[in-house]
């Protein structure tokens, strides 16, 4: 029969184990991967939208840069503006009213053109009137690398310039243009268009509001540098040249970027933010939320039948383990604990059945056990009558009187341990006693041999204080010290030594008597152990007494402690030993 090794060889474990790695850890494993490929999806269709708006959001600016090409076209195709500068009228009045004329036109230009802040033609003409918007050539005073572009520029070809700002606000920008002659065969003057900052601070808010991202950040770079940004952190350099217009998502760093190139002005727009705060399902999903619910419900109805299953294991177990810790001594019937509903299914047969046994069995070991109380007597009487009594014959009152007259302490202290020996051989019954109270009648029994034998005996105890206390049958130590005295000690004049030693191990208790004098044969020792071992019964041994008192002592033994006493003879350097051995439960 296997034995049970807990709930780890239960098949509930088994079925959580099954359930867990065949059906929980799947599900968990395939919805976190629907789930990234699903964020994956949105997360892309997110970026590519947001990008989308970035270039459509471009209107704005290209509105306005091409209201101002507009402004250099009509400003350049004014006849009276190249006439002022190139002709140099003599006429006072002629010239104040060509000024005149081309100063309101430069007005119209103002109202006309969004986001114009000023206007203004750079010229070396000698005329005395150098008033809006006519300026001085040596006034336009700009980076000498943006001059030489400006000066190699062609016509037609707008120059930009950015302006960072000293203070936080957006940079200004500034548009370039050669003005020509009236007959375009040489370049007469500059002309400048100055926009406002409000054109990239509404560009800025209005892209702000094309992302569900509340939390990006935008940053404007002119050429490698940022200046401008919506976060407080300082931003990073980038290599304008390597940056394309689009997109791309970092997984690893939990970033993304959207990149917007604005070549006319050397510009580059930046949106930067975490991918969690766009990757988020969005509402609208309805196939993630639907197989969400349709994965909760399979799981739960996984759940309740698994919960079945786990009822009637515990049912199963408690079972199991009721029979396998029952006291096989005394076996009850088994009453599941608990409020758990009966159901007329195997497993409740077959508790019945158990039970219905165990009361039938219960009711013939009460008839056995009253018989086994009348055999026990019977055979307690008939091994007390075997014990041979050596020293209830004698003159103890005569002993005694001649140990008062004479003042003779060792006569006292034989008599004194001689009635002992009498009162407890003549209390032997059924009943346990101590090991303490055999080992005292053992000293009292070898105390009188002492003196019988003076310095031909000595004799030592070595026992256990643990195991004082405990029961043994009465009257089992003297018979087996009395064998050591008179087919060992007796038979010999040397020196002998007796020992009694009571020991306790992992998986026993030992008793054992020991004596040096005379060894007993080899072929004696198998005799006597074929005796006690059952091998041979009573009536077919053949030998003396002592074999026959070993027995008595088996008999005892095995009617207190059942088949886990046992008692033999060992034979060990000259010195025989008689061993007592007690199993533990």
């Amino acid at each position: 029969m296997k034995k049970f090794k807990g709930f780890k060889s239960s098949f509930l474990y088994r079925y959580m184990i099954y359930f867990v790695v065949m059906i929980i850890i799947p599900i968990i494993c395939t919805w976190w991967l629907y789930e990234k490929v699903l964020n994956l999806y949105y997360t892309e269709n997110t970026l590519a939208t947001q990008q989308i708006n970035l270039e459509n959001s471009l209107t704005l600016l290209e509105s306005s840069l091409n209201a101002t090409a507009n402004a250099f076209v009509a400003l350049g195709g004014n006849q009276e503006v190249s006439y002022y500068v190139e002709y140099r009228p003599n006429k006072s009045n002629m010239m104040y009213g060509t000024y005149r004329r081309v100063s309101d036109f430069c007005e119209e230009l103002h109202v006309m053109t969004p986001y114009l802040t000023s206007l203004k033609i750079y010229c070396d003409s000698p005329l005395p009137i150098y008033a809006y918007p006519f300026v001085r050539m040596e006034k336009l005073t700009m980076e000498e690398e943006f001059m030489s572009k400006l000066e190699d520029a062609s016509m037609g070809e707008i120059v930009w310039r950015i302006v960072d700002s000293d203070s936080e606000d957006f940079p200004e920008i500034f548009a370039y243009k050669k003005l020509y002659a009236e007959n375009y065969l040489k370049c007469i003057g500059y002309m400048e268009i100055q926009l406002s900052s409000h054109l990239l601070s509404d560009y800025f808010e209005m892209v702000s509001s094309l992302s569900d991202d509340a939390r990006s950040v935008l940053t404007l770079y002119h050429g490698d540098t940022p200046i401008y940004s919506s976060s407080a952190e300082e931003s990073e350099p980038i290599s304008y040249e390597d940056i394309e217009s689009g997109y791309e998502s970092l997984l690893a760093e939990n970033q993304y970027r959207n990149y917007l190139k604005i070549p006319e002005l050397n510009l580059c727009l930046i949106r930067s933010g975490h991918l969690l705060d766009v990757n988020v399902l969005h509402s609208s999903n309805i196939p993630s939320v639907l197989i969400s619910v349709i994965l909760m419900l399979l799981l739960l109805l996984f759940i309740a039948f698994f919960m079945n299953i786990v009822s009637l294991s515990k049912r199963i177990l408690a079972f199991s383990s009721f029979i396998r810790y029952s006291n096989p001594e005394k076996l009850s019937p088994f009453h599941p604990e608990g409020k758990a509903v009966r159901s007329a299914d195997e497993l409740d047969v077959l508790i019945d059945t158990y039970n219905t046994l165990i009361q039938e069995n219960n009711s013939l070991i009460s008839q056995i056990q009253k018989m086994e109380l009348f055999t026990q007597d019977a055979r307690f009487q008939a091994l007390q009558g075997q014990i041979h009594p050596h020293f209830i014959y004698g003159t103890l009152e005569t002993i005694r009187m001649t140990a008062l007259q004479n003042k003779d302490k060792e006569a006292a202290s034989m008599i004194f341990s001689l009635s002992s020996l009498i009162r407890y051989s003549m209390s032997i019954s059924s009943k346990a006693v101590t090991l303490k109270d055999e080992l005292e009648i053992a000293r009292h029994y070898l105390t009188i041999q002492k003196m019988r034998f003076d310095e031909r005996i000595d004799y030592a105890f070595h026992v256990d204080e643990k195991l004082l206390e405990m029961e043994i049958p009465s009257f089992i130590l003297q018979p087996i010290l009395e064998n050591a005295i008179v087919y060992g000690v007796s038979q010999t004049l040397d020196k002998c030594t007796l020992t009694v030693n009571a020991y306790e191990e992992e998986t026993h208790i030992g008793i054992v008597v020991s004596n040096t004098g005379l060894p007993i044969t080899k072929q004696r020792l198998q005799e006597v152990n074929e005796l006690l071992s059952g091998e041979v019964s009573v009536e077919d041994f053949k030998g003396k007494r002592n074999g026959l008192a070993l027995n008595n002592i088996k008999e005892r033994l095995v009617i207190f402690f059942g088949d886990r006493a046992s008692i033999r003879l060992v034979l060990q350097d000259e010195c025989t030993s008689t061993v007592i051995t007690i199993e533990k439960k």
